[in-house]
This record gives structure tokens, C-alpha cells and sequence, in this order.
């Protein structure tokens, strides 16, 4: 046998369009793997995302009724009267009497600017 190389061999005729086949479908195989993976990954994440937001919108929640009655008895500390009464019954508070109060004489130099 001179001359150009054959394909054929003492065995027989080589058959590689049956090896690429294989190589071909295993890369398939990978590929819709690699997919199928890539998916539940994702898919995995979302669930993870979902819980989390319902964590978050359930604080907001908590949070938006707590602000609300923050803001209710806020309103409510604005009234004089009951400000009042609740200095003297929680801290024990009370207008002075009039003899309580004492008149101090201004001494030079401590009054507002422009007295004597």
C-alpha cells in the first residue's frame, strides 16, 4: 500500500460519525442539565425573595400602626387641660400657689438690653 493514507483498516472501515453522535447528544445532555439547574436555582431565589417581602410588608405594616398611634396620642398631648392633668397625676406636678412666687429684684447689668 503506497500512496495516500486510507480509512479503512485491517479491523475494518473506521465509523466516527457514531462517536460524534455520542459526543454531541452527552453535550445536549449537558446542556438542558446546566438549564434545568439554572432554573431551579432561580426559582429557589424567588421563593427566598417572596418570603422576605412578606417579612418586610408585615414590619411596614406593624410599623405604619404603631406611627398611627403615635400620632393619635400626640394629638391628644396637644390639649392643655389634659397635659396638665397628666403632670399632676403621673409626675406629681402642680401650678405654684401665688405665695410661692417671689418677685427678684433685677440686679445691674443682668436685664434685657436697654434697662437700667
Amino acid at each position: 500500500m503506497t500512496g495516500a493514507a486510507s480509512s479503512t483498516s485491517i479491523v475494518g472501515p473506521r465509523r466516527e460519525s457514531g462517536r460524534t453522535g455520542t459526543g454531541v447528544l452527552c453535550l445536549v445532555l449537558l446542556g438542558l442539565t446546566l438549564a434545568a439547574l439554572g432554573h431551579v436555582a432561580v426559582h429557589t431565589r424567588h421563593q427566598q425573595v417572596a418570603l422576605e417581602l412578606g417579612r418586610e410588608q408585615r414590619a411596614n405594616f406593624e410599623l405604619v400602626e404603631e406611627r398611627r398611634k403615635l400620632e393619635t396620642e400626640v394629638g391628644k398631648l396637644k390639649d392643655p387641660a389634659l397635659l396638665e392633668q397628666l403632670a399632676r397625676d403621673r409626675l406629681g406636678m402642680a401650678p405654684p400657689a401665688p405665695l410661692d412666687i417671689r418677685v427678684v429684684p433685677q440686679a445691674a447689668g443682668f436685664g434685657p438690653p436697654g434697662a437700667p
